[in-house]
């Protein structure tokens, strides 16, 4: 349920990148780095299939900054980077096992040396000639920025609870020994 969370960023993050696109098209009509031959089916994301849906006219040009793949995979890398820091650097609770404790910051230690890994080889593509520099660093940028401030509205709605998407504090807490698991986008309990 809790990644549904996520696929709505992804969301939200591609519509806000098609916006910077169609900007930046606005902006630059004839800048290169913007804009680059529909021909190279091999770069695109919709790779075998482009032809099927609707083959690139010759000569069109198709907006590349900034990059969609570049920005839809920074914005999971860096959400679930920052995510797991943001669990790893959570208090325990005075009466927690120590071993319980241990096991949280392992796993939110491993998920996010995991999600680092991740975030360079999205870097890597910028090497394959798929993506302009203007491109990778736009969608780099747009996306990791938005994954952070999607992490903080998850957080604001949460009723004052660390929202932990990978449920990594829920999945460890002993069974009934406290009814606030962190929970995302719900009504602090009335008393």
């Amino acid at each position: 349920m809790l990644l549904i969370f996520v696929a709505i960023g992804l969301i939200v993050n591609g519509v806000t990148l098609s916006a910077f696109q169609g900007l930046l098209r606005l902006l630059f009509p004839t800048w290169s780095q913007v804009v680059v031959p529909a021909n190279s089916v091999a770069c695109d994301i919709f790779g075998k299939i482009n032809g099927v849906l609707r083959p690139p006219l010759s000569g069109e040009l198709v907006a590349v900054a900034p990059s969609h793949w570049i920005g839809a995979a920074a914005f999971f890398a860096v959400f679930s980077v920052y995510n797991s820091a943001r669990v790893l650097a959570r208090n325990a609770a005075t009466d927690a096992p120590a071993d319980k404790v241990d096991n949280r910051r392992a796993f939110s230690l491993s998920t996010l040396v995991i999600g680092v890994v991740f975030l360079l080889l999205v870097f890597a593509r910028g090497f394959t000639g798929c993506e302009t520099w203007l491109g990778a660093s736009l969608g780099a940028l747009i996306g990791g920025g938005l994954a952070v401030i999607y992490w903080g509205i998850l957080d604001a709605c949460g009723a004052g609870t660390v929202p932990d998407i990978l449920q990594v504090v829920g999945s460890m807490a002993p069974g009934g020994a406290n009814s606030e698991v962190p929970v995302v986008c719900t009504a602090p309990p009335t008393t």
